[in-house]
């Protein structure tokens, strides 16, 4: 494990430190599953991101988009 030091906000820590209490775990173990929360949420949405969204949009247009695009400019 890398150690490291963050600043982060007196209420967020006191915060933590409620949960940490209540769960019998310490500030640590807390932050670092919020961490861990957060950065698999991210990860999560990068997969389905712009350009998934893009080639199903892209699967479902006209076959033959040449042809279209000659008539449009006679």
């Amino acid at each position: 494990m890398v150690r490291t030091q963050v600043y982060i906000p007196e209420d967020l820590y006191s915060q933590a430190l409620v949960v940490a209490q209540i769960r019998g775990v310490s500030v640590s173990v807390v932050l670092r599953e919020g961490l861990a929360k957060e950065v698999g949420r991210v990860k999560k949405s990068k997969k389905g991101g712009l350009f998934s969204n893009l080639a199903g949009a892209l699967k479902n247009g006209p076959r033959n988009m040449s042809g279209r695009v000659n008539d449009i400019y006679k």
